[in-house]
């Protein structure tokens, strides 16, 4: 399972590069827009803080620039692929208590974690590429068979 976990963040962290780099070159400047991808990118760090133990804010709808986002997604992308080639197979099952930002304490797996944090970011470069459609822009093509191409 660890292989696959570097597997899809792999990719993961080729979509989110593919995302906004299409919206630079887009010229981009839409709210809606940049408040879903700062979003992904809050969220990645807050779930990685989550896993690593690390105090966390749960600050994950804070308006970032384009180039901030790019800065995050350079430091979420490092982060993860250090976390994930440190981590040992039976990690994954280890559980993880965190408080969410209503206030509520859940535990989970690191299995579980990493599956909804992948699915989390692929879930909101959707709702991006159906919002550049509204722009009249063409989304960029981040599925997962792209990547394997």
């Amino acid at each position: 399972m660890k292989l696959y976990f570097i597997q899809l963040f792999n990719y993961h962290n080729w979509a989110n590069k593919k995302v906004i780099d299409g919206i630079k070159a887009a010229g981009i400047t839409d709210d809606s827009i940049m408040k879903i991808l700062s979003h992904i990118l809050l969220g990645e760090k807050v779930w990685l803080q989550r896993l690593k133990s690390e105090k966390y804010d749960n600050k994950f709808w804070l308006p970032l620039s384009l180039d901030e986002c790019s800065k995050l997604s350079i430091e979420n992308s490092s982060m993860i692929s250090g976390y994930l080639n440190a981590l040992q197979e039976e990690d994954l099952e280890k559980k993880v208590t965190y408080v969410n930002s209503k206030g509520n304490k859940y535990t989970n797996s690191v299995e579980q974690i990493l599956t909804h944090l992948s699915h989390h970011s692929s879930y909101h470069r959707g709702q991006i590429a159906r919002e550049m459609r509204r722009l009249g822009k063409e989304p960029v093509y981040t599925d997962y068979v792209a990547y394997l191409r």
